[in-house]
C-alpha cells in the first residue's frame, strides 16, 4: 500500500474526530456495541497504515497500534473481568449477601455501614460489577421493605465500590494503567498496597459521608414498582 504524507497535526485531528464519532456510536442504540468498536479499531487501523505518524521515536504504523493489546495493564483488567464475571455466575458472593440480608432486619442502621464497608474492601481486589450485583437484590428488598427511597441506599454503595476501588493497584482499570505507565517511565514500580494508606484515610471520610449524609442529600425519587413480585402480562 502506498504511503502518503500527512499535513502536520493531522493525526492528532483525526484521532479526536474519531473519539468524538465513538461517543457518538456509543450513544446510538441503532448501531451494537460490538459494531461500533471494532468500526472504530478497522478506521484506526487504515488511518495510521495509509498515514504513518512519524514521531522521535521512529514511524508508528496499525501494527505498532496493535501491540497495546499485549500490555500488562490491558491484559490484567481483562483477567479482572473474566474473574468478577466467573464469581457472577458461580453465586461465590452468595454467602455474604444472605449474611447481610439477616442483619438488616436487627440493625438497619449499622448493617447499611457494613454494607458499604463491605462493598469497599470487595471492590478493592475485583471489578466493581460483581459487587454491585450482589447488593443490588438486597438493597432493593429492604428498600421496598422499609420505604425508605432505593436511591438512598444504591447511590451510596455504588459510590463505596469507586472509594474502595483506589485501595490497590488492580482495584481499578485507572490504578493499573497508572502504574504500568509509571513502569515504562522508569520510575519505581508501584506495590500492590502502596495506593492503601492514602486510600483508606480518604475512604474512611468518604464511606462515613455516604453513610450519615449523602443520604440525607438526595433528592426523594419513588420506586415505579412497589414490589418485586412477578407480573403477569396478558395481550
Amino acid at each position: 500500500m502506498d504511503i502518503l504524507p500527512a499535513p502536520d497535526g493531522f493525526h492528532a485531528y483525526a484521532v479526536m474526530a474519531l473519539v468524538v464519532l465513538a461517543l457518538i456510536l456509543f450513544a446510538s442504540e441503532r448501531v451494537p456495541l460490538a459494531t461500533s468498536s471494532l468500526l472504530i479499531l478497522v478506521l484506526l487501523t487504515l488511518l495510521f497504515e495509509i498515514f504513518p505518524f512519524n514521531s522521535s521515536y521512529g514511524q508508528v504504523r496499525a501494527s505498532d497500534l496493535f501491540l497495546g493489546f499485549g500490555h500488562q495493564a490491558l491484559v490484567a483488567v481483562c483477567a479482572l473481568m473474566i474473574a468478577g464475571q466467573a464469581l457472577i455466575r458461580t453465586g461465590a458472593l452468595e454467602p455474604i449477601g444472605r449474611q447481610l440480608a439477616r442483619w438488616w432486619s436487627h440493625s438497619p442502621l449499622l448493617t447499611f455501614f457494613t454494607t458499604l464497608v463491605i462493598a469497599a474492601m470487595l471492590s478493592a481486589f475485583i471489578n466493581n460489577t460483581p459487587v454491585v450485583i450482589l447488593l443490588l437484590p438486597i438493597l432493593i428488598s429492604v428498600s421496598l421493605k422499609t420505604t425508605m427511597p432505593a436511591s438512598d441506599l444504591l447511590m451510596p454503595m455504588g459510590l463505596a465500590t469507586s472509594i474502595g476501588g483506589m485501595a490497590t493497584t488492580i482495584g481499578t482499570s485507572t490504578n493499573l494503567l497508572v502504574v504500568a505507565v509509571a513502569a515504562d517511565l522508569g520510575l519505581r514500580e508501584f506495590g500492590m498496597f502502596d495506593f492503601a494508606f492514602p486510600a483508606i484515610l480518604a475512604g474512611s471520610v468518604g464511606v462515613l459521608y455516604l453513610w450519615l449524609l449523602a443520604p440525607r442529600l438526595l433528592p426523594l425519587r419513588e420506586a415505579r414498582l412497589p414490589t418485586t413480585s412477578p407480573r403477569l402480562f396478558t395481550a
